[in-house]
């Protein structure tokens, strides 16, 4: 039992050699990406708020017809059942 904690912690050492290869690599990568411009940033951000505005004001129409809905119905069984 005592073998098999060792082993684990031995095979989780990292070394300095291996960091600075990583490191190296997520460079390499990040120079590969191609990054949205300041105006397509905006142009971009602007549509999301817009969308964001627009879906959530047709949320709330819904949720007025359907809250009028079932509140009409409500007073119609009570106009029936008394």
């Amino acid at each position: 039992m005592a073998t098999k904690k060792t082993r684990s912690v031995q095979q989780s050492k990292i070394s300095g050699r291996q960091v600075i290869g990583f490191v190296g690599d997520v460079k390499s990568e990040l120079k590969k990406i191609s990054w949205t411009t300041k105006d397509e940033l905006m142009a971009y951000t602007k549509v999301v708020v817009i969308g964001t505005f627009v879906f959530g004001m047709l949320v709330y129409v819904v949720d007025l017809f359907v809250r009028g809905g079932l509140g009409g119905i409500g007073s119609f069984f009570r106009w029936i059942i008394g």
